[in-house]
């Protein structure tokens, strides 16, 4: 789960990491009480990356400058998300800017360490020459803060101090959180000391219950972070990827959902979610089923509704009974069905759904299903 960048921020302060002054993060339309002479830099707090190049990031030089930000940010939709927040605070004078991150590398069971001497937001242009900016090492504090000293090597002494500083903040941060990845980007060399002028924070979801403090940011914040508190509360994982998508999704098996999602965009189409519903848990009650589709009802954008369940040890009999059952105590979704249903007991699955639902379009080829998905929403566009 990625924090906006308040929550980063907050994080980084508590660790020592120093933040730029005077910020103040504005929900509302009341004038904000802004602190120093500035100029200042308003942010839409978001979930995402790449909001600078999405217009979420303005720097204004007078108190008007910000109003008149603060009033195009806020509730506009950047990247498919709505501006609930902004965090205004001055701007940072230095153009000297580094990237630093940490990175769980879960291939090579690792941390990759990166530190770069061109940081902002055209910082993947240097990927193609970043390799000798970039260290792999092991899960341990003292591994991930020997590689930013090596990083740091070829700097002046007084950067190198600066930023072994707050790469050893980051890296007690990191480890002490049980974060997936941990960024600055930029990171400003001011004043012979180092700012983080961005947090990108990415928790895991499947730590949180080992760290309270991440747990109440999701419990205060869960306009922000929806997904997140789906999966503290309902044990199962459902994230919208298009908050205006058409093609509302019940699946499992995290790849093969993922390569469902994949498979639909290349084809023109617009999955409003990714869901990973673990079939083998339902035990006969359809509530798990009823949340999903309770779910997918709300985005008024949705057009039809997509079933891809592989079953392994899962009955897909109790399965299409139990969807039945969701499918009628959920009126308020009222769009076509289709599903894909392969595995165990899908004969006795399929005379179920024709039995109580014989609206529901279902296949056992996967072509065939998205063959059909289409059909159905070249007919809703035309």
């Amino acid at each position: 789960m990625l924090l906006i960048e308040a929550d980063g921020k907050a994080l980084f302060k508590v660790a020592g990491i120093r933040i730029p002054d005077g910020f103040v993060v504005v929900k509302g339309a009341a004038a904000p009480a802004i602190a120093g002479p500035g100029p200042w830099v308003v942010k839409a707090q978001l979930p995402v990356g790449g909001r600078g190049k999405a217009g979420g990031v303005i720097r204004c030089e007078n108190e008007a400058a910000v109003r008149a930000a603060l009033k195009q940010l806020l509730g506009a939709r950047i990247k498919g998300h709505e501006v609930l927040s902004c965090r205004v605070e001055t701007a940072v004078s230095s153009t000297d800017e580094y990237y630093l991150s940490l990175m769980i590398d879960p291939v090579h069971y690792g941390v990759r360490v990166a530190l770069l001497p061109e940081g902002g937001v055209d910082v993947e242009h240097a990927a193609p020459t970043a390799a000798e900016r970039i260290r792999l090492c092991d899960l341990d504090e003292h591994a991930i803060v020997a590689a930013i000293r090596d990083l740091a090597s070829e700097e002046s002494v007084d950067r190198q101090a600066a930023i072994v500083d707050v790469g050893e903040k980051l890296t007690r941060l990191f480890v002490t959180r049980e974060l997936i990845l941990a960024e600055i980007n930029p990171l400003f060399f001011d004043q012979a000391a180092c700012v983080a002028g961005d947090a990108k924070v990415v928790v895991d979801l499947n730590a949180v219950h080992r760290q309270p403090e991440i747990a109440q940011l999701i419990e205060l914040n869960v306009p922000v972070y929806p997904d997140a508190h789906r999966k503290l509360h309902d044990g199962f994982d459902y994230v919208e990827i298009d908050p205006e998508g058409e093609i509302g999704l019940v699946t499992t098996g995290a790849g093969l959902s993922m390569m469902l999602i994949d498979k639909l965009i290349a084809r023109g189409g617009r999955p409003l979610n990714f869901c990973d519903i673990r079939t083998g848990q339902f035990r006969g009650d359809p509530k798990r089923l009823m949340r999903v589709l309770e779910w997918i009802s709300a985005r008024p954008s949705v057009r039809i509704l997509l079933i891809n369940i592989f079953a392994g040890i899962t009955d897909l009999s109790e399965f299409a009974d139990l969807l039945c059952t969701a499918l009628e105590r959920t009126p308020s979704l009222q769009v076509p069905v289709v599903a894909r249903l392969v595995g165990n007991r899908v004969e006795q699955a399929r005379s179920i759904l024709a039995a109580r639902r014989p609206d529901i379009a279902v296949e056992e080829a996967l072509d065939a299903a998205l063959e059909h998905v289409d059909v159905v929403l070249r007919g809703a566009r035309a």
